[in-house]
């Protein structure tokens, strides 16, 4: 038995060409069927033109459908305010790229950013002025980086990075800049502006450890930086 598919692909004009030519042969004019397969060459005719109708708009339908479920996915992997990449997107992210690692031997590092005494900022200028200031905040983390790392909003006011192809020693001055950029910010959330500081765990990936492992190293670097006076980075040992 055949499928829709196959009956539709067996729908074409190459047949109609060929019943048309019957009926205009002048041989068959004095066929007493010629008048009924005229109509129902007709009929198949119509019938191979709104199968192909339907096909194209199947397909049209069936790209929409694809683009569509692209456009939902994308939209899952971003945080609403910043336009970051979020957690979601980044984990699955650092997941690729520690496989990767452990199959090329290349390095990477993640850096986990915190605002720090972010509390007093909503507390002082507003909730608003809060959500302003992790825009902003999420502008300048952009500026710091390469084109190959992500930035990605981790929770609140904390923010993470990957940096790939990248080793501890070599993640250092991108921490540096991040921690100067913050200093440098009037933020405009209010006037006169807002200026914060940030602490920064840093951890290269082990491939000797999970990617849970990882994180959990990059945040007891994040809590030693908070501890030791702030507005500075820790690397994890």
């Amino acid at each position: 038995m055949k499928t829709k598919s196959e009956t539709s692909n067996c729908l074409d004009f190459n047949d109609v060409e060929r019943f048309e030519k019957i009926v205009a042969d002048t041989r068959h004019a004095d066929n007493v069927l010629l008048e009924e397969f005229t109509h129902l060459s007709g009929c198949y005719k119509k019938m191979v033109q709104r199968v192909n109708k339907l096909n194209a708009e199947n397909n049209q339908l069936r790209n929409e459908l694809v683009n569509m479920v692209r456009s939902l996915d994308l939209a899952s992997r971003i945080d609403n305010m910043t336009g970051l990449a979020n957690r979601r997107d980044i984990v699955e992210k650092i997941g690729r790229e520690a496989t990767r690692s452990q199959r090329h031997e290349h390095p990477f590092t993640i850096l986990l950013v915190n605002v720090d005494d972010f509390k007093k900022i909503n507390d002082n200028h507003g909730y608003n002025a809060g959500d302003d200031v992790l825009v902003e905040l999420a502008r300048v983390l952009r500026s710091c980086v390469r084109n190959e790392d992500i930035c990605a909003r981790w929770s609140g006011d904390e923010f993470m990075i990957l940096l790939p192809e990248t080793d501890a020693e070599s993640s250092l001055p991108v921490a540096n800049k991040i921690l100067e950029s913050m200093c440098m910010t009037e933020f405009k959330a209010n006037k006169p502006g807002i200026h914060i500081t940030v602490s920064i765990g840093v951890c290269e990936h082990n491939p000797a450890q999970t990617v849970q492992e990882c994180i959990s190293r990059v945040y007891q670097a994040l809590l030693q930086a908070k501890k030791t006076g702030k507005n500075r980075y820790i690397l994890a040992t």
